[in-house]
């Protein structure tokens, strides 16, 4: 992927992310097979533990990416589970993202700011990666 032009702030937030989600090893749902560099040349190579063979290059077009999804869903009724009412949706494939209004909320306040307001964790950072990767979140 190519680089883009982003702030320093934003870099900096980007490679916050990634380094929260890659650090703790997905709560162990992949191996971190590479890791190197920082900022925009930040990169990981990881592996799914449940799929051996399956590996992802991440970096930090992968965060904006899963941003990009989590900005974008759309609330609407899920027609398998109608009880649970309007929830979040990937807007481009139609999948659940099985993220509640809230946290979504939580990520792109923190997003929006940079960092400077709202607070991301683990599970957050792991939301994005998720969300960029397979299109929701799948092991939350």
């Amino acid at each position: 992927m190519s680089v883009k032009e982003r702030s320093r702030e934003r870099v900096k937030f980007l490679d916050n992310l990634m380094t929260t989600a890659i650090e703790n090893y997905g709560y162990g749902w992949f191996y971190v097979h590479e890791y190197a560099g920082e900022g925009e040349t930040l990169y990981a190579v990881i592996e799914d533990e449940d799929e051996p063979g399956d590996t992802y290059r991440v970096d930090l077009d992968t965060f904006a990416k899963g941003l990009g999804v989590i900005d974008r869903a759309e609330l609407k009724v899920d027609p398998e589970f109608p009880n649970d009412g309007e929830v979040l949706h990937n807007s481009a494939t139609g999948q659940r993202l099985y993220m509640s209004q809230r946290h979504r909320k939580r990520i792109l306040t923190a997003s929006r700011t940079n960092g400077d307001e709202g607070d991301i964790d683990v599970v957050d950072a792991l939301a994005v990666l998720e969300c960029a990767l397979f299109g929701r979140v799948v092991n939350g």
